[in-house]
């Protein structure tokens, strides 16, 4: 029997299978993606041998800290020299008006009165006193064992220097010539005595000595 469409009879008994397309196993992988492993998708990215090496500053500990500076006597700084040797010349300097007076002072004649012998006596053994201090400050300071003395030795230069400057600054001259000459030189003197103890006094006070002496444990 001829089969509609010329269609040749299949040999099994039935009708072959329509055109289209064949059967399989489903689709083929298109070209360039993976195939899917067996038992599904792999679970995130692949990661390198050993894994990845931590971030920065994350795991593995902190960078230690830079050590501080190590405990012990530090090296003596230039102001701690420089506000002893300004001490020691200040000193010297004292030493010769503080002699003159005192000499004077002592051996006094009788048309100088007693308060003006008494004044330049004091005077006199302030200036003795202040170059004690200052020689003795200035070896404890270099020695780094205290500032206390040269303080107190650089303080009293100065209250000195300051009634030198008073004292000859409301001196009545009587409209003499030489006499205000002179109170001009003696004032400019007890100015220029007064800078080496300030700045002795002011390297004394300032923070690299503190520091040193407190690395020598001094105060």
């Amino acid at each position: 029997m001829t089969q509609p469409y010329g269609q040749q009879p299949d040999p099994s008994g039935g009708y072959p299978q329509s055109g289209g397309y064949p059967q399989g196993q489903g689709y083929p992988q298109a070209p360039g993606y993976p195939q899917t492993p067996p038992g599904g998708y792999q679970q995130g990215y692949p990661q390198p041998p050993g894994g990845y090496p931590p971030a920065p500053g994350y795991g593995g500990g902190m960078p230690p800290a830079p050590q501080e500076y190590g405990h012990g006597p530090m090296p003596r700084p230039g102001s701690v020299t420089a506000a002893a040797v300004l001490g020691f010349v200040q000193a010297g300097i004292t030493t010769i008006p503080a002699v003159i007076q005192l000499v004077a002072a002592a051996g006094g004649s009788s048309d100088v009165g007693d308060g003006a012998m008494a004044e330049g006596l004091l005077v006199s053994v302030a200036e003795l006193i202040a170059v004690a201090l200052l020689i003795t400050g200035g070896v404890q300071l270099i020695g780094g064992r205290s500032r206390n003395i040269m303080i107190a030795g650089a303080g009293l230069e100065l209250v000195i220097c300051l009634y030198w400057l008073i004292r000859y600054a409301t001196l009545d001259s009587n409209g003499i010539d030489i006499i205000d000459a002179g109170k001009g030189v003696i004032m400019a003197f007890a100015i220029f005595f007064a800078v080496m103890p300030t700045i002795s006094l002011a390297m004394s006070l300032g923070g690299s000595t503190t520091q040193f002496l407190q690395s020598r444990r001094g105060h």
